[in-house]
């Protein structure tokens, strides 16, 4: 079964099961299960597999051999009747049969075939190549949901706290035990946390939106939730390398060839074509014999010798090779900038994957506690929660650059997982 088959077949098991992704994003969505549903739902797959069966076709019709001619023709037909005695085979009519079949020299279909065969290669390679740039993307996209998840999760906790703290501020009021500005305060704190987890919930709506439109689950947005863990630490930079195993610059060197393939084909037109005809000709009268002829045919180069299709295709492996360099270049960029921003994002998740976030949180908890028995300032308490709130939204923040870089730096190179059937 070839990709393009598997991918209808796919597509149509989809549409059979309508609500099989909602129950699936119901109980938690992985990044597995995001790029399994982008292969079969997103249009950019769509329209490069139709590049793709269109040059398959055109393979097809660069293989195909030239068509015989049949020609058939009557003439010396007298309109005043007079065309002799007897059935219509034996009046004076000169009927001629005549088959003609050309044959190509110069290795012309070989070298159509040639070119066909890497212009192939080059649409499934630009194939993978949108796979990988696509693949990027709802990677991306996912991280950025557990990103607003998390920061959903640390904006409700906060709030939760701050409405404790005003709960317990209240029935102290009623006692005479703390000041009513202090309660005043912590009520503003309170409307401030609830406003807070309000614009996360938000965020964390647009994230479901924005990866629901890229694997076309728009009706399932609400119930989509991310649930891998993020990754920890550390990496394996690529190959210096490895950028030129990208999809990008593969699809470049396949047109390059391409490209050459015509060249070849367009010095082959220079050598002529044979036209073999074979000729049967019935002619009764006066004396009735039937007649059998042959005649060859070729071309003379009175007016056009393909200069301009040889320079053409000269101009073509010119400008191959210089988007070969182009996307050489790109690739080392990609590759170079990647590994820069995945390696600041290493270092800057290593500091925060080991106790600041417990730190933060067992100061505040010792503000809480101190707040409470009036050792602390009103003040000095907000400043602990506002420092918590920046710290694990710096975490998450850090963990999500981190597992975006990896993404990107995987993408850059040819260390992508291959596309598959």
């Amino acid at each position: 079964m070839d990709r393009s088959t598997a991918l209808r077949l796919l597509w149509m098991i989809s549409l059979a099961t309508p609500t099989a992704f909602a129950e699936q994003a119901a109980a938690g969505l992985t990044l597995s299960q995001a790029l399994q549903r982008m292969r079969t739902h997103d249009p950019n797959l769509a329209v490069a597999q139709t590049a793709v069966d269109q040059a398959a076709a055109d393979e097809i019709s660069a293989g195909e051999r030239p068509n015989a001619t049949l020609s058939y023709g009557t003439s010396k037909i007298n309109p005043a009747g007079h065309n002799g005695p007897g059935s219509l085979w034996d009046k004076s009519f000169d009927t001629i049969v005549s088959i003609q079949q050309p044959f190509e020299r110069g290795g012309k279909r070989r070298h159509r075939l040639a070119a066909a065969a890497a212009n192939r290669d080059a649409s499934e390679a630009d194939y993978d190549d949108v796979v990988r740039r696509e693949r990027l993307v709802v990677t991306q996209a996912y991280w950025e949901l557990k990103r607003a998840q998390q920061k959903s999760e640390s904006a409700h906790a906060l709030a939760a706290l701050a409405r404790g703290s005003l709960d317990a501020a209240q029935a102290r009021l009623r006692h005479g035990d703390i000041a009513a500005l202090d309660v005043e305060r912590l009520r503003i704190g309170a409307a401030e946390a609830d406003n807070a987890a309000g614009q996360a919930d938000a965020a964390r709506e647009d994230a479901r939106v924005a990866l629901a439109a890229l694997l076309d689950a728009g009706q399932d947005a609400d119930a989509l939730e991310a649930v891998d863990d993020w990754p920890g630490p550390g990496f394996v930079a690529p190959e210096a390398d490895a950028a030129n195993g990208r999809a990008d610059v593969q699809a470049a060197e396949r047109r390059i060839a391409a490209a050459q393939a015509a060249l070849d084909l367009a010095h082959a037109q220079r050598k002529r074509d044979i036209s073999v005809s074979a000729n049967y000709e019935h002619n009764p009268a006066p004396f009735g014999h039937t007649l059998l002829g042959f005649g060859v045919s070729v071309p003379l180069f009175t007016g056009n010798h393909y200069d301009g299709e040889i320079a053409r295709a000269n101009a073509d492996i010119d400008a191959a090779r210089a988007q070969l360099a182009r996307a050489q270049v790109a690739a080392r960029a990609d590759l170079g900038r990647a590994l820069a921003d995945v390696r600041s994002a290493n270092e800057r998740l290593r500091r925060y994957d080991g106790d600041l976030v417990d730190r933060a949180r067992r100061v505040e908890r010792t503000a809480e506690t101190a707040y409470a028995r009036g050792g602390l300032a009103l003040i000095e308490l907000l400043d602990a929660r506002r420092e918590l709130k920046a710290v694990e939204d710096d975490a998450t923040d850090a963990r999500a650059d981190f597992a975006e870089a990896l993404a990107a730096l995987a993408a850059a190179s040819a260390s992508m997982e291959k596309p598959s059937a």
